[in-house]
């Protein structure tokens, strides 16, 4: 969820949505752990105070951090240095800024845990086993998942760029017939996960000290084929967005700049508000 959320900023949402999404980002977040753990209105209360709180920090702290990136990834692009060891250096800093989004997110999570019951315990359980399964009957229809994928791709790609010609549409084609998202493998990581959970008949303790393990460091728990597998695909899509950005045109370098430009202002007036 909080991956979403900071994609969101990175461009995956209209450029007029960004600063609504920020502000329901609490009811949003709440929302989706209201699904897996049937919460009451005391918690979503308190979980949304939580999240606030963690927000205004955001705010305050990375929001600042990628303005000053944005803009020097425009000074770069309008001067023509945007090479693909600086596209890399981008790439990096962003993915690491959403593999440690989750830490920001802690304290209101392990307080979040710590205050479920029995009931929402079991809940959690049932929830995530059914997600689960719905995870790996979509994987498994390979021909809509792929469908699913080439579209995004393609709009994530045209969000930032415009129009793509046919060499880019081939790059990206060539990229998810190679190295698609290991969504199957995933579901699998997952029912793994799961099966830990509930190893053992565990206490409600050994439950929620579980599940503050897997929230602040999930990786921990991953089967290993996974976590190998997913490591490769982030390679691969840096290689795809390199090679996408060593072919832009004229007109798509417009574009980004624009685009850039009106995500940086949506940001500063996001990091300014009250």
């Amino acid at each position: 969820m909080l991956a979403v959320l900071c994609l969101g900023f990175l461009g995956l949402t209209g450029c007029n949505q960004l600063g609504l999404a920020f502000r329901w980002a609490d009811t949003y977040i709440a929302s989706k752990v209201d699904d897996y753990f049937d919460i009451s209105s005391k918690q979503s209360a308190s979980l949304k105070d939580g999240i606030k709180k963690d927000l205004n920090e955001l705010k305050s702290d990375l929001l600042p951090q990628w303005v000053a990136r944005f803009r020097s990834i425009q000074s770069e692009v309008q001067k023509g240095n945007l090479n693909p060891e600086r596209t890399q250096f981008y790439f990096d800093l962003f993915m690491k800024d959403i593999e440690h989004i989750n830490g920001r997110f802690s304290d209101t999570a392990n307080v979040f845990i710590s205050n479920t019951n029995n009931q929402q315990l079991d809940f959690f359980a049932k929830a995530f086993q059914k997600k689960t399964r719905e995870d790996l009957q979509k994987f498994q229809k390979t021909v809509q998942y792929q469908k699913e994928m080439r579209g995004k791709y393609l709009e994530y790609f045209k969000m930032f760029l415009g129009s793509l010609n046919n060499d880019q549409q081939k790059m990206i084609e060539a990229h998810l017939a190679e190295s698609p998202f290991p969504g199957e493998l995933k579901a699998r990581n997952k029912v793994h996960i799961i099966s830990l959970y509930l190893q053992g008949n565990k206490s409600a303790e050994a439950r929620r000290d579980f599940l503050k393990q897997y929230y602040n460091d999930p990786a921990a728990l991953n089967l290993p084929e996974y976590q190998s597998a997913y490591q490769k695909y982030q390679g691969q899509l840096k290689k795809l967005v390199i090679q996408m950005m060593a072919t832009i045109t004229d007109k798509q370098k417009k574009n980004l700049i624009e685009n850039l430009n009106e995500k940086t202002a949506q940001l500063e007036r996001i990091a300014k508000a009250g």
